[in-house]
């Protein structure tokens, strides 16, 4: 576990208790910390030269996605949710958190067309039965 990891669960414990300021902080701290760390994998040439190289890791974006949720239920500040969500999604086009959090802020604003592609989106990363099932029915029981 992480730094970054540590700052993420405390704000998700936070928001579940509607502590929205409080969990937004430690989010940004998350965010902050993913966006500096780096990890250092050795090299073959490590075992010739003992040199190593330094890869950026890929950050863990939910922080992100869930500071947008945060800011959402706290301020009802739809367009700052959807901006954290789609800058999550410029950092990996894959993660399903914000594709869904998208889908379903999409709709809750009507915007049908939006939400369909999210929706047809979170389908396609669907790793899962059950996350599949999720994705194809959450338009029709919300």
């Amino acid at each position: 576990m992480t730094a970054s990891d540590c700052f993420h669960h405390s704000g998700e414990l936070l928001l579940d208790q509607a502590r929205f300021e409080d969990a937004v902080e430690k989010f940004e701290k998350a965010i902050e910390l993913e966006k500096t760390m780096f990890v250092t994998y050795p090299s073959f040439l490590f075992l010739l030269t003992h040199f190593c190289f330094v890869l950026r890791s890929p950050p863990n974006i939910l922080p992100l996605v869930n500071k947008g949720l945060a800011l959402y239920q706290w301020k009802q500040n739809i367009g700052a949710a959807e901006r954290c969500c789609h800058e999550a999604l410029r950092i990996d086009d894959e993660c399903e958190a914000a594709v869904a959090t998208l889908a379903r802020l999409s709709l809750q604003q009507s915007k049908i067309d939006e939400a369909v592609k999210m929706f047809e989106r979170q389908a396609e990363l669907a790793r899962s039965e059950p996350e599949l099932v999720i994705a194809l029915t959450y338009p029709f029981v919300s």
